[in-house]
């Protein structure tokens, strides 16, 4: 009974309002009541049939384990569907992959009374509960009573197995129907990422195995700087490179590129800038940092909703080849990423804070400059890379920027504030009018140098569009959660030189004629806009925007 009870609190009562919402989604999709009907409930069933599987499982360890188990399935299923409800997110790989591994002061700024007060009505109330159904039914066993109890696990194991395959069958008979043939996505990996528990487990599962993968192949990766030959067609000495890693910055909330309110008034009066709209390598900030500086060829690309494999180093390595000494400085703390780019300095947000001596209540991403200034002092010749983590445009935008950027009102102030999407598009476009103030405080710093700033986002965002944030798997993410900018910017000196001037001149034409980049333009478009070269593949023409 404590099992059954287990499998179909989860499975039917926290999934209610999904398979309700889910009920209206395939009817809107052209279904009929009877056809929209017959597949939730068969997506109902394979979700109880492998939450039976999940709680049989448990028992068989043992009542402790049963237990303990039970009471955390619930309570993390519980926080799951109050983000699946409040904010209609899709959990799944990325998004558990953040909540492990990223930013905790970013993912602190999610936990609000209102989800207290629901993980306490739907999580642990249920959970007490449970526990105390659990030892009142505790019999001392004898050796009949416990064949009694193998015999009934294992009925309910088969009754459960049976369920769970007999659903699968009628899910996948029916997207095939749906969808006119084999579906791009597989239908069960849909649901397993749609409702809970199976949404966070397998992304638990997922990200154990990534970690496990990366490790054992962390000494294996090919390096670009050693396979293939890299030539200077324009001496790079004394150039200073800033490469700037937003955070949730879409390419269509800038005003440079077309957006209807003026985000960027300091960049679009840059005469060395050339911007572009772009698409992400993935949705959420750990994966696309795996893979957006890597050669598109030394990525094999996740089938569904795997996550990429990353065969090669990254576009630093090249750059130490090259002869550039390396400083990183971080609002966020991604340490993994920050030490596979081997910098020769770096520092994270809780570091610069206390540099800073900072007093203010909230932390924005103009400390970064101070930083800039010291690493400059630093380094006031030779060949020098900065690269720069901002915390940027990541909910809760209002967070983001200093009151003085308050230019659209009213704006979401608090994440337990139940705003509607005017409101999270305006502080959401505040954030990017802040954003544009550090990308000009950052190349006045640099006007007096040869210097290249390259930009770009992580990922984008959905606002309100259906769905919130990002993080949604690749396969089935909405465009916007890829959207991002890809802006270069040159210095007059660095434009001065005939070669580079040339380069940037092939990049504003690429921009001008409306090409569509992406990530996969980083790797070559770093080096190809200094100008630099590989004539056995190393930098690949057609990834090269300066080409």
């Amino acid at each position: 009974m404590a099992t059954l009870l287990l499998a179909a609190y989860q499975a039917l009562c926290l999934n209610a309002p999904e398979f309700w919402e889910r009920l209206g989604a395939v009817r809107d999709a052209g279904g009929t009541p009877g056809s929209s009907a017959l597949m939730v409930a068969a997506e109902a069933g394979l979700v109880l049939g492998v939450c039976l599987l999940l709680a049989l499982l448990l028992a068989a360890l043992g009542r402790a384990v049963l237990l303990i188990g039970g009471v955390a399935m619930i309570l993390l299923s519980a926080a799951a569907s109050y983000y699946m409800v409040r904010y209609d997110v899709v959990i799944g790989y990325g998004i558990v992959q953040a909540v492990m591994a990223s930013d905790q002061a970013l993912s602190a700024e999610m936990v609000g009374r209102d989800l207290l007060l629901w993980v306490l009505l739907l999580g642990v109330l249920p959970a007490v509960a449970w526990w105390r159904l659990c030892f009142r039914r505790v019999v001392r066993p004898t050796s009949v009573s416990t064949r009694r109890v193998w015999s009934i696990r294992l009925a309910m194991s088969v009754s459960a197995l049976s369920l769970a395959l007999a659903s699968h069958a009628v899910v996948r008979h029916t997207a095939e129907q749906s969808a006119g043939g084999k579906p791009p996505v597989s239908a069960s990996g849909l649901v397993a990422h749609r409702y809970v528990p199976t949404n966070w487990l397998s992304g638990m599962a997922m990200t154990g195995a990534n970690r496990a993968t990366a490790a054992m192949r962390a000494n294996q990766l090919s390096d670009p700087a050693e396979r293939f030959t890299y030539l200077e067609r324009s001496p790079l000495d004394h150039v200073t490179v800033v490469l700037v890693i937003g955070e949730t910055t879409r390419h269509d909330h800038l005003g440079l590129l077309g957006y209807n309110r003026d985000t960027t008034p300091r960049l679009r009066g840059e005469a060395g800038l050339v911007a572009f709209r772009a698409e992400s390598c993935d949705t959420s900030t750990r994966l696309s940092l795996a893979c957006m500086f890597a050669r598109p060829e030394g990525v094999v690309t996740g089938a569904g909703f795997e996550p990429d494999r990353i065969d090669e180093h990254k576009v630093f390595s090249v750059f130490r080849e090259l002869g550039f000494s390396i400083e990183l400085f971080a609002m966020q703390s991604e340490v993994g990423f920050y030490q596979r780019v081997e910098p020769d300095f770096y520092k994270m947000r809780e570091v610069i804070v206390a540099d800073a001596s900072s007093s203010q209540r909230q932390v924005f991403d103009g400390l970064l400059l101070p930083e800039v200034d010291s690493s400059l002092d630093r380094h006031p010749d030779g060949r020098h890379l900065i690269v720069l983590h901002k915390k940027g445009s990541h909910y809760l935008y209002s967070q983001r920027y200093p009151r003085e950027f308050a230019r659209w009102q009213p704006e979401c102030l608090d994440a337990d504030d139940h705003c509607g999407r005017a409101e999270l598009v305006n502080a959401y476009d505040n954030s990017v009018l802040y954003g544009d103030h550090v990308l000009a405080e950052l190349f006045d710093r640099l006007k007096g140098r040869k210097a290249l700033v390259v930009f770009t986002s992580d990922h984008g965002e959905s606002i309100g569009d259906g769905t919130h944030f990002h993080g949604t798997p690749r396969a089935i993410a909405p465009p916007e959660q890829r959207r991002v900018p890809l802006p270069f910017w040159g210095s007059p000196l660095l434009l001065s030189d005939p070669v580079h001037r040339e380069a940037f001149e092939r990049l504003r034409q690429r921009a001008q004629s409306g090409q569509l980049a992406s990530h996969q333009n980083l790797f070559a478009s770093m080096l190809g806009c200094l100008s630099v070269e590989s004539r056995d593949g190393g930098v690949t023409p057609a990834h090269n925007l300066c080409h």
